[in-house]
């Protein structure tokens, strides 16, 4: 079965704009993660910041086409999004809350708490909060 990779915001962006001083690098890191056929996890909070970074009007057809590509990996089973309920919510604040000696944010926290809970090392992601969480970020800053 191919490994699973968690994809944070930070790589959706990079890959978005063309602009993104880590664009090249977020380019290479997905094709590879294609030839891999590595799975794809997210979370709907996770997308929910990929839609709001790419809101204004002339970015909006960008987080469209993330958005729908995301959920046509996921009919094809390519992918899996994590919708965030109560539960989810509840766990990944009080991982907010424990660890005050850090700046990670609440989706974050959420993103830590599910893949501990899927056993997913593998970070797409150049947010250097997740090896601070003890994950391996794919993407160097």
């Amino acid at each position: 079965m191919p490994e699973t990779v968690f994809w944070d915001t930070s790589a959706f962006v990079a890959l978005g704009n063309a602009d993104d001083n880590l664009h090249e690098q977020a380019a290479q890191v997905s094709e590879v993660l294609g030839w891999q056929r590595a799975h794809i996890l997210t979370t709907s909070a996770v997308l929910t910041e990929v839609a709001n970074t790419f809101s204004k009007s002339v970015w909006r057809p960008v987080a469209q086409h993330f958005l729908d590509s995301v959920h046509q990996s996921v009919a094809m089973g390519l992918a899996t999004v994590v919708h965030i309920d109560a539960a989810l919510w509840e766990r990944g604040w009080a991982l907010f809350v424990a660890r005050p000696d850090k700046d990670w944010g609440l989706t974050d926290c959420i993103s830590f708490v599910v893949m501990q809970d899927r056993r997913v090392m593998q970070a797409f992601t150049s947010d250097h909060h997740f090896e601070q969480a003890g994950f391996n970020r794919l993407m160097k800053s």
